[in-house]
Order: structure tokens, then sequence, then C-alpha cells
């Protein structure tokens, strides 16, 4: 028996099969932080806008403030101005009412001081007004009770300003008054101050009174109209708020 030959063909080896590898690249990676940034980014631009358009100069949360203090303020304002003269025999301005220019009320001791400005038919500037009236219809002077609107400049802030010493007369007295002062709008809220003028033989008519067209009555015509000029939160904007002192009849 012969031995077999030695077999020299190329042997079959099998090779295991392929893995690959899964995960995150670096690439991959950095790219993923780039998004996050823009994307925190943006967030943290939007919130900055929308907290300035609430919240900033012009915002709508100071803007509501405004107007809303300007709305109440304004109405208070008018509802005590009406008062002046009320109560008393013949009231006139230059006697129970003045109108008062650079006005300042000292804080320590309640005292107002400015320079008066007499009123004519032209209208005249101020940023204060002290009247005298009659509450209780008393017969005696030393119940009448005083009462002011002072416009600060510097604050902005508009006061109204109550009497709590004897005012009358109130041409003599206005300097030596003690006031208490309660803020109708408060310091800062506004951009501009309120300016006030007045002026003497306007002829108005109070607030009520019917057309003589209509009522075919001539209506009572007021001597003394006090203007407040104020600005609402509108960029720009310019407003009057006159009133028609009814007691002071011309």
């Amino acid at each position: 028996m012969s031995a077999s030959a030695p077999f020299f063909g190329h042997a079959s080896i099998s090779k295991p099969g392929s893995f690959h590898q899964t995960g995150v690249s670096l690439i991959s990676l950095m790219v993923g932080m780039v998004i996050s940034l823009i994307a925190v980014l943006g967030a943290l631009a939007l919130y900055r806008s929308t907290t300035q358009s609430l919240y900033g100069d012009g915002g709508l949360v100071r803007n509501s403030i405004q107007d809303g203090q300007l709305a109440t303020g304004l109405l208070s304002a008018q509802i005590a101005l009406q008062g002046a003269g009320y109560g008393i025999a013949g009231p006139s301005s230059g006697s129970h009412l003045l109108l008062i220019s650079s006005a300042v009320l000292n804080t320590s001791t309640g005292r107002l001081n400015g320079s008066v400005v007499n009123l004519s038919s032209a209208a005249q500037s101020g940023n204060a007004i002290v009247w005298v009236q009659n509450p209780n219809l008393s017969a005696n002077s030393s119940a009448y009770t005083c009462t002011a609107l002072l416009s600060d400049s510097g604050s902005k802030a508009f006061y109204l300003l109550q009497s709590s010493t004897n005012c009358h007369p109130l041409a003599s007295n206005w300097k030596t008054i003690s006031w208490t002062s309660r803020a109708l709008v408060e310091g800062q809220v506004m951009s501009k101050a309120i300016a006030l003028s007045a002026r003497n033989a306007s002829n108005c008519w109070p607030y009520g009174a019917v057309p003589e067209t209509i009522s075919k009555l001539t209506a009572p015509a007021a001597s003394v109209s006090v203007t407040l000029n104020y600005s609402s939160s509108v960029s720009g904007s310019s407003n009057t708020y006159t009133s028609c002192l009814a007691n002071l009849i011309s």
C-alpha cells in the first residue's frame, strides 16, 4: 500500500464576523453642544425681550400704572377743585384761590413756599394751586379749610394737600399753613410732571350746564378755570384736563 501523497492545496480558514463600533463621535458631540448653546441663547434673548416689554421703561406694566394713576389722580383733582370757594359769600380769585409758581413743600415743617401768580384773562402757569372752602357752611371763618394741588417737578409726583391749621385769610396765611399731603400720582411714575395753569374771566361753563339753545336760559358763567396738562403712556402725547370752578361765578 503506497503512502498517500501530502496535500499542498489552500486551506479554507473562516474569518470571524465583522464588528462596527457604535456610540457618539467627538464631532457629533460638539455639533450637539453648539445647537444646544444656540437654543439657550435664543431663550435668554426672548426672556430679556419679554421682561423689557413688560417691566422696562415704556413697558406694559409701567404704562398701565401710569395711566391708571393718572385717571384716578385727575378725577380726584377735579372733584377737589370743585370745592374752591364753596360755602363762602362772594368768593374770588386772589382772595380765595391762589396760583403758585416754583412751589415747594417743606416735608419737615409741612409748609409751602413759592411765588403767587396774578391771574388774568390769559392763562398763567404755576405748579401749585391753593384754595379755601367752607364745607360745613359755618358762619365762623375759623372753620374754613384749605386745599391745594402740587406738582413736584423733581419727582414728577402730583399731590393733594389739606390744611391742618387755620388758613383764613388765605392771601396772607398760605405760607404759614401746615399741610398734610397725599400722592394722587406717585413719584417717578410719569416721564413728565403735570403742568398747572389757571385764568380769570374765562367765562367757562361749569360741568352739567345745559347750552342756552336747549334750556332757553342763560347758563351761569364761571370766572376761573384750571387746566392740567399731562402726558400719558403714549409717546409724544399731550393732553389737557380743564376744570371750570362753578363756585367762582362772574
